[in-house]
């Protein structure tokens, strides 16, 4: 076997392979032996064929398959000899099988880059600690109040800022109206009939409210808006439009009064008191899981900021292709139109990049100290995770744990989970706001989300250290 490296990246190299002749002709006879032995053809009991019978008629096959066990042993073998460490399968490409029987391609194989790291224990992180006072808790209690609230018809007064409006609006550019020149223009700036809006001074149009102040039931009016050139639907910015607006009704908020009888509303036998105790409960455990959020992304952005890596661009590329595929989803389901998605590709496709680069960065990062700290993976760790991740999928953990077994992405699953455990050694021994680090509790990282652990495509890579 030839093998000649080609270097074209710091984190990738470009492995020229030539196999004799003899190597595929070995291997054919061994494949075409297998096929004999399966074979059942028609006036030959199984696996009595003749083997030129067999080899004449599975042709096709059987040099296809010699061909990928051929390079695979290859690859595997180059390698070994070469001391490398692949982060993800190598891309097999360029194949050429001569008339002669020797066989020629090209794999490219992504290497892990030289990590020097830091002193990642004991950093300073400074995090503003969230405050749960009883202000926050009327907040609170003012939202559900809200959510039990009551609407009464006003009668004898105008319209003013505040009021809810039952109303129709279409708006229109010179006369034109919206819908028929941006036809994709969300309903909310486009018009709506019949539709409940709570008079405020920018929302859900800027100006809107403030035009609509003094009309009465029953009345119609053109109101002009002026939209902002930084306006978030970039279609009106800078525009003027009319909306021509039919109030049909205005509307008052009637909230029930904070008392125990609001209280068992929301559970029967709850008082006010251990209502607030419970919200109070609720917030502070929010505001606590905001903070060690929190921290740990301040943590995250110190080990990028302390580390000078050049990351391979094909695993960039990947995973910004799939951050670029997650930021459309979400902003289709949150209704924003192809052609807007579109007008912002390039912005969109310079986050996910930035993104993807951090990401790939800091795999690599915690996967030294996952080295350095000697971090492993017990079955009971994944085989929480694999529950966990079941519920989600609302599967069993038994047919899930075969399906990832089938496409062999378990060692993926391990890999998250001890890069969640190596942030979580980072974390644990982070000085925060000036107190000294607390200990790690035992088994922590496993009670995180598959969402918040870092994501890598393989075990690491590169030349060995």
């Amino acid at each position: 076997m030839k093998v000649t490296i080609e270097q074209k990246e710091t984190c990738i190299v470009d492995l020229h392979i030539e196999l004799p002749p003899e190597r595929f002709q070995a291997e054919w006879k061994e494949v075409g032996t297998e096929y004999r032995r399966l074979a059942n053809l028609p006036g030959f009991r199984k696996g009595k064929a003749p083997l030129a019978i067999v080899e004449k008629k599975y042709a096709g096959d059987i040099e296809s398959e010699v061909t990928r066990k051929l390079m695979d042993a290859a690859v595997r073998e180059a390698i070994n000899e070469q001391k490398l460490s692949p982060v993800q399968s190598p891309n097999v490409r360029e194949i050429k099988l001569e008339v002669d029987r020797s066989l020629r391609f090209t794999a490219t194989v992504v290497l892990r880059p030289t990590v020097e790291l830091p002193e990642y224990r004991g950093l300073e992180i400074t995090v503003e600690k969230p405050v749960v006072d009883e202000v926050k808790v009327g907040e609170f209690l003012d939202g559900l109040r809200g959510d039990m609230a009551e609407f009464k018809t006003v009668e004898g007064r105008d319209l003013a800022m505040g009021d809810f409006a039952v109303l129709d609006y279409e708006g229109s550019i010179e006369g034109k109206p919206l819908t028929e020149t941006y036809p994709d223009l969300q309903p909310t700036y486009a018009g709506r009939k019949n539709f409940w809006i709570r008079l405020e001074e920018e929302r859900p149009i800027p100006g809107l409210a403030a035009a609509m102040v003094g009309m009465k039931s029953a009345e119609s009016r053109d109101c002009t808006v002026s939209f902002p050139t930084d306006f978030i639907e970039e279609k009106l910015r800078g525009y003027k439009v009319t909306y021509k607006v039919t109030l049909h009704e205005i509307k008052e908020r009637e909230l029930p009064p904070l008392d125990d009888a609001f209280a068992a509303k929301l559970a029967p036998g709850m008082t006010l008191e251990k209502v607030r105790d419970q919200v109070r409960e609720r917030l502070n455990a929010n505001a606590e899981e905001n903070f060690s959020r929190s921290v740990r992304g301040e943590v995250v952005k110190q080990l990028l900021a302390k580390v000078t890596i050049e990351t391979p661009s094909t695993m960039v590329q990947q995973e910004s292709t799939a951050m670029l595929k997650e930021i459309i989803q979400e902003n289709q389901s949150r209704g924003v139109s192809e052609e807007e998605l579109r007008s912002h590709q390039e912005e969109l496709l310079g986050a996910a990049r930035q993104s993807a680069g951090d990401k790939v960065k800091l795999n690599f990062i915690l996967g030294e100290i996952v080295l350095k700290e000697e971090i492993s993976v017990s079955r009971e760790e994944l085989a929480w995770r694999i529950t966990s991740m079941a519920e989600r999928y609302k599967m069993t953990p038994q047919k899930l744990f075969k399906e990832l077994q089938k496409h062999r992405a378990l060692a993926g699953i391990e890999e998250e989970i001890s890069l969640g455990k190596a942030l979580d050694v980072v974390v644990s021994h982070a000085r925060v706001n000036g107190e000294d680090p607390k200990p790690l509790p035992a088994a922590a990282s496993t009670t995180h989300s598959h969402d918040e652990e870092p994501h890598v495509h393989g075990p690491g890579c590169g030349h060995d250290h």
